[in-house]
């Protein structure tokens, strides 16, 4: 990666997934100057959320700043506003909702239902381009190790294997993940694959705790089907997100790289079994074991999955 990539990554904080604005909600509630959000829309786990809140109940945000000298009086009063928009409104999520618990999200039914709504939604309309005859789901952050990220709103992050996995390892019988409330680690294995009698292991892309996992696995299949949409693995609360990203491949990057694992593999299968990966339209073949075992799955596994 560039320096100029670190540094646009680092002024715009993470990337998150269907967000409208990347406006803090206190700067779109007009309390605050335009502010970019800086912690993936996770009010909770903000510093600067905190210290708003606190100015708030102490009745700090009666007077009017010097920024907002246009305002006309009263316009930038908390206390007086009787327009006070839902955090889910101000962030772009909904189209209309006004807050009525003075911004007090933890014991919120509504903001709770908003949460769950989170989880259990299904991912669609997935963009994708393809490099090296694999698919890759844009603005998606990828470990080496062939597992994906998506920030989602909340902080919360949505994890899978991707694209050229699915591909290498073919269709599986089962996917094993962690218990609800496990913590998995970046980089560590927690991702368990198995097919027929082969067993394998990937390793998750970020550290956090496991909030929730794909219900929709049972079909056998699906996250073969649709690697970056319904066939996400699990959902965690991240614990190190920031420190994470740093550690993983997004945008440009993660083109050039999975051009760089493609040819690998296609040096890989050439120089066993001479075989020409690329299907018709550039697209790697399906099940690159199940056609080529001689590659062997343990060899397989080690040089692409365990890596990073």
């Amino acid at each position: 990666m560039t320096i100029q990539k670190k540094e646009l990554k680092a002024k715009h904080g993470p990337m998150v997934f269907d967000m409208t604005s990347n406006q803090c909600v206190w700067s779109r509630a007009g309390i605050m100057p335009p502010f970019p959000c800086m912690n993936a829309f996770n009010c909770f786990d903000c510093p600067l959320d905190s210290k708003m809140q606190i100015r708030v109940q102490e009745n700090h945000m009666t007077r009017e700043p010097a920024w907002a000298n246009h305002l006309s009086p009263g316009e930038n009063d908390v206390r007086t506003r009787t327009d006070k928009k839902c955090r889910h409104m101000l962030s772009g999520r909904v189209s209309y909702k006004y807050c009525i618990h003075n911004y007090d999200c933890a014991t919120c039914a509504y903001h709770q239902l908003m949460e769950e709504e989170t989880i259990t939604l299904a991912v669609s309309h997935v963009e994708k381009e393809y490099a090296g005859g694999f698919s890759l789901a844009q603005r998606y952050y990828y470990h080496r190790g062939h597992t994906w990220a998506r920030i989602e709103y909340g902080g919360r992050v949505r994890m899978g294997l991707d694209d050229f996995a699915m591909r290498l390892l073919g269709p599986m019988d089962a996917l094993n993940l962690p218990a609800l409330g496990t913590t998995v680690h970046q980089g560590k294995p927690g991702i368990g694959i198995a097919r027929d009698d082969l067993k394998a292991e990937a390793l998750c892309p970020m550290e956090g705790i496991v909030v929730a996992t794909n219900p929709n696995l049972r079909q056998k299949g699906m996250a073969n089907k649709d690697p970056y949409g319904e066939g996400w693995l699990m959902i965690i609360e991240p614990t190190k997100l920031k420190i994470n990203l740093k550690n993983l491949i997004f945008g440009d990057e993660s083109t050039a790289w999975m051009e760089d694992e493609s040819s690998r593999l296609a040096a890989l299968a050439t120089e066993e079994v001479d075989y020409k990966l690329a299907a018709t339209g550039g697209r790697a073949i399906n099940d690159i074991y199940g056609q080529m075992p001689e590659l062997g799955w343990d060899t397989l596994v080690k040089a692409f999955l365990l890596t990073g």
